[in-house]
């Protein structure tokens, strides 16, 4: 199906800064969520294309699966032929993933920008070729999720021109590959990164210290063997 730019829409699908938290806890303490919101937000307003942002106040579902694949749904039915989805933890998420995105969708195929964890961070699908109950049954959140999702749209034969690989601030450890590869223009977000990485390793130093501490103290106390009786 051949799409006209005015039928496609862009899902924000993104947790809160207070939820984002609590399953990040590195986050505490940080602007970085919101920041990325917000320049999530900027970057799909430059695109010209309609937008909604589905946070957990709109998310419908008791798994990620219903929650996704309602938002998704919630899409089509205002009218729209295809949605292109992303989320808000892809800092080098830029305009340009997004255009392609809309060029490959407007030529009828589907458009998948993957992450380096298995998953991805786009997708860009066409109403005929979403199934709602099949879709919120991938093993989401895993490292087998893209994989089936290649496989879905294939069985359904759907060609996918796929985007750059990208990094998604999922864990403590993706702050340092983020952080090597985002632009120098984007000055409060490496900010906001540099301090997030020296809170971790002085946390991680006082860590070493108390376990140096603990281990010299179990030598030290360690008692005589015990007499044979």
């Amino acid at each position: 199906m051949i799409c006209n730019k005015r039928n496609i829409a862009i899902l924000v699908f993104a947790l809160s800064q207070e939820e984002e938290i609590k399953r990040k806890p590195f986050l505490k303490n940080s602007s970085l969520q919101s920041d990325l919101t917000s320049k999530t937000i900027t970057t799909v307003q430059k695109t010209g294309l309609d937008y909604f942002i589905y946070s957990e106040q709109q998310q419908l579902g008791t798994s990620f699966g219903e929650r996704y694949s309602n938002a998704i749904n919630d899409i089509y039915e205002k009218g729209y032929d295809a949605v292109i989805s992303v989320g808000n933890d892809t800092p080098n998420l830029n305009k340009t993933h997004l255009l392609k995105a809309v060029e490959t969708i407007q030529k009828g195929h589907a458009a998948i920008g993957p992450s380096y964890d298995g998953g991805f961070y786009l997708l860009g699908i066409h109403k005929e070729t979403f199934h709602k109950k099949e879709f919120a049954q991938f093993s989401w959140n895993t490292s087998k999720v893209r994989q089936e999702l290649y496989t879905y749209l294939e069985s359904n034969k759907k060609a996918v021109f796929q985007l750059d690989f990208l990094h998604d601030l999922d864990r403590f450890s993706d702050i340092i590959c983020i952080y090597k590869t985002l632009p120098f223009l984007f000055k409060k977000l490496r900010s906001e990164l540099q301090r997030i990485l020296q809170k971790g390793k002085k946390a991680v130093a006082k860590l070493q210290v108390l376990q140096s501490y603990i281990s010299s103290q179990i030598y030290y106390n360690k008692g005589s063997p015990s007499p044979i009786n």
